[in-house]
């Protein structure tokens, strides 16, 4: 539905608008350490944040709680196995089935809801054919405690903010190695190479590369330039190389709407 509206909002009025990922509110109870305070804002309770700019910074210990949503689905029977098998892959739990009648089941599981308000709804259409429908009620409790990670995505060395996403430890390997691939095929060619890294507790977990435009600089007007003076070649080489290397440390790569889908869709 948002990309429908977003398409009929520069089809019919001419606004680009740019859809970003989902916020979900997370719970972060900080806990002692020695070399690191808590913020001021936390002051010994917990604190709930909905931008991943607020999350705690590498070397804090905190604990995290995710809020939980009941997931009820609708799915003709011979959908069903697939359905569960993506609810697993949500981290849904307490999967209870129902038949409905000799056509229908019905599912329902408590699920995080980071994992529904992204792509559930659209990987649920494709694995049913469409035919598959669910809603969703606040769980009991709301809130569950998680081993969440924050990966950061950073183009040429720097941290782009708005492409950062959360996700469990256990996946965040292989979620991240996905968003790499996508921006590698959804991202402008430039004139230098664009170096994509994925970056979670300090460490490079995944990255990809954009192979720059190549030029050839010892060709002008259809001449030879250099003659057959090899040493002049080089000399014209060496330049290009070194200003491809200065546009990479200076160059700003446009972000589009394909860049922020590939992070609010992660599956391979």
């Amino acid at each position: 539905h948002v990309e429908v509206f977003r398409q009929r909002l520069e089809d019919e009025f001419h606004m680009e608008a740019v859809v970003t990922p989902p916020k979900v509110p997370y719970t972060i109870k900080y806990l002692p350490t020695k070399n690191y305070k808590p913020p001021p804002t936390a002051n010994g309770e917990e604190v709930v944040i909905e931008d991943l700019i607020d999350w705690p910074e590498q070397g804090h210990r905190f604990k995290v709680k995710e809020p939980m949503v009941d997931v009820r689905v609708l799915t003709p029977v011979e959908y069903a196995g697939s359905i569960m098998e993506l609810i697993k892959r949500k981290r849904g739990t307490s999967m209870k089935t129902k038949p409905i009648d000799e056509f229908t089941w019905q599912i329902t599981s408590s699920m995080p809801w980071a994992d529904v308000v992204t792509d559930f709804h659209d990987e649920l259409k494709s694995t049913s054919t469409g035919y598959a429908s669910f809603d969703v009620a606040e769980s009991d409790p709301p809130q569950k405690e998680a081993d969440l990670r924050k990966v950061d995505i950073l183009l040429n060395g720097e941290v782009v903010d708005p492409l950062a996403f959360v996700c469990h430890v256990d996946v965040s390997r292989a979620q991240a190695r996905v968003v790499c691939e996508k921006l590698r095929d959804v991202l402008p060619r430039q004139q230098f190479v664009t170096v994509i890294q994925a970056k979670a507790d300090g460490k490079i977990i995944a990255s990809e590369r954009i192979r720059a435009y190549r030029k050839d600089v010892l060709t002008k007007a259809g001449k030879t330039m250099g003659g057959g003076d090899v040493s002049r070649k080089k000399k014209l080489l060496e330049k290009q190389k070194r200003g491809k290397k200065r546009q990479q440390s200076t160059g700003k790569v446009t972000l589009s709407q394909a860049a922020f889908r590939a992070v609010i869709s992660r599956s391979g």
